[in-house]
């Protein structure tokens, strides 16, 4: 795959060193191939067709679009068990324009593996000549072996029969030209009963079925966290992300395929967001034919630059790569990615936004920055988290108020919070973030240079002598071991006569 292809961006650093793998499942072990050598996963059939046998392990044959390929046991080519999941998976593998089918359980996924990730094996000079397994791996919660193509097919005995799908392709290339261009993998998968493809090198991960976090905010697109190379990656509800309705679901189990979003988290690294998925059905390549993209039939927003394909004679969803990673709305929701050591898992959606109260009603925290201060809000109070850039009625001279906006149809006073504490506000209204609070029954809003983290730890308060008003009246202390300043409904009042209230 060519540095082109990948993700469009001219110079990512994790992805220039690291390698997209397709994960294939066997015998209770994880199985990495290179993504480009798969060119396709079919179901496994009730029954194979008989084939010549050449090796203990070839378990016969199987017709795919006109071609009789032969099918390994990769199980038994392992040393290992069986495929025996009557519901499993063949998948195409292809080195130099030969082809072979793998018998294997499952289909995990695609995954990005680094290089650091990597334990490289070395065989003695008398090992077979045939070194399958190149290398093992750990990456996050997946573990496995790495096999090489190339010894795959060099393997004794081995049948490899033409790429005929290859074949026909260059033949339409020399027809019809720009059609045959190389388009790549895609992971075919579906959410809520919808057919959906992304290409294979948008994607950064798969992550099986697992329990989702709650999410820290009242949001319609962000479900919850999922845990992925210990982070807590914001999961979002994939249907309403492309404009197709909504999962319909509370947070529980869900699998999701993990992309880059445009931006970064709090610490400076590339954001991420999980889609929620209902599970993997395939790798492959998608037809060459001109795809209908929706925006040529009225759709707008990012939806209109997903394309609606033909595979297998049912319709599929080809996402668009570059639409999803600058969503706004993907992009506000990835920047609130922390570390899994600072996600909240214990206290229940109802139980946090049922407080609704000023402090002492909660031990979990949004933690935030303006300037170079670092301030925490009782979670419970947060009512939303917004773009900054909103469309407001500017109120010059009504300090603290700096404007106004609707918000759920309702007028949301919004607070210069960055000169009401002494401090200074230093991203622009475009990449600062509006946070709307509800304290005693009042709503107000105010922009944040960043959001940080949710912390669940004990609020310290303090006895606030007259001469020692500089120091907050209440604290937490997170365990990055920094202090933050808790804010309380004092700091979100309006002047007395305001005719502004929420």
């Amino acid at each position: 795959m060519s540095r082109s292809d990948d993700w469009g961006s001219p110079a990512d650093a994790a992805t220039a060193t690291s390698r997209l793998y397709g994960l294939l499942r066997v015998a209770d072990i994880t199985v990495a191939m290179p993504a480009a050598a798969i060119r396709e996963v079919v179901p496994r059939p009730a029954a194979l067709f008989p084939f010549p046998l050449t090796r203990p392990d070839l378990a016969g044959a199987i017709e795919v679009r006109g071609a009789i390929i032969p099918v390994i046991d990769m199980g038994l080519m392992l040393g290992l068990a069986p495929a025996s999941a009557q519901d499993g998976i063949v998948a195409i593998v292809r080195d130099q324009g030969r082809v072979v089918g793998l018998l294997l359980d499952a289909i995990m996924g695609i995954g990005r593996l680094p290089e650091d990730a990597m334990g490289h094996l070395h065989y003695p000079d008398d090992a077979p000549l045939h070194r399958l397994a190149t290398a093992g791996f750990l990456h996050g919660e997946t573990r496995g072996i790495v096999l090489d193509p190339a010894q795959l097919s060099a393997m004794p005995g081995l049948p490899l029969v033409p790429d005929s799908l290859a074949t026909r392709r260059q033949d339409e290339g020399g027809r019809g030209g720009e059609r045959a261009a190389d388009r790549g993998n895609c992971l075919l998968f579906r959410t809520s009963g919808h057919r959906v493809a992304l290409d294979a090198h948008a994607i950064v991960a798969t992550l099986p079925e697992s329990a989702l976090t709650v999410p820290p905010v009242d949001n319609d697109l962000w479900l919850g966290s999922l845990g992925w190379n210990g982070m807590a990656v914001p999961a979002v509800d994939t249907l309403r992300l492309i404009g197709l309705g909504s999962l319909g679901r509370a947070p529980g189990r869900c699998a999701a395929v993990v992309i880059h979003v445009d931006g970064h988290t709090a610490a400076g690294e590339r954001a991420c967001a999980a889609l929620l998925i209902d599970g993997v059905d395939d790798i492959r390549q998608l037809p060459r034919h001109a795809p209908a993209a929706l925006g040529t039939i009225g759709v707008s927003g990012t939806g209109a630059a997903h394309a609606l394909v033909d595979v297998d004679g049912q319709p599929v969803l080809h996402l668009d790569p570059r639409a999803l990673s600058a969503d706004p709305r993907l992009v506000d929701v990835a920047a609130m990615q922390v570390p899994l050591g600072n996600t909240e898992t214990n206290a229940t959606a109802g139980e946090e936004r049922s407080a609704r109260a000023g402090l002492g009603t909660t031990d979990a925290w949004l933690t935030f920055r303006l300037g170079e201060s670092r301030y925490a809000l009782p979670l419970a109070a947060v009512e939303a988290v917004l773009p900054g850039q909103q469309a407001m009625l500017p109120m010059a001279g009504q300090f603290p108020l700096s404007g106004v906006f609707l918000h759920r149809n309702r007028p949301t006073p919004v607070i210069d919070l960055a000169i009401r504490l002494g401090c200074a506000r230093l991203a622009a209204d475009d990449t600062a973030i509006m946070v709307v609070v509800d304290m005693e029954g009042q709503r107000r809003a105010f922009l944040a240079d960043m959001l940080c983290s949710v912390e669940r730890v004990p609020l310290q308060t303090l006895r606030v002598q007259a001469s020692s008003r500089q120091l907050p009246a209440a604290t937490i202390r997170c365990r990055a071991n920094e202090t933050w300043e808790v804010l309380g409904p004092q700091a979100f009042a309006l002047a007395e006569g305001s005719a502004l209230v929420a």
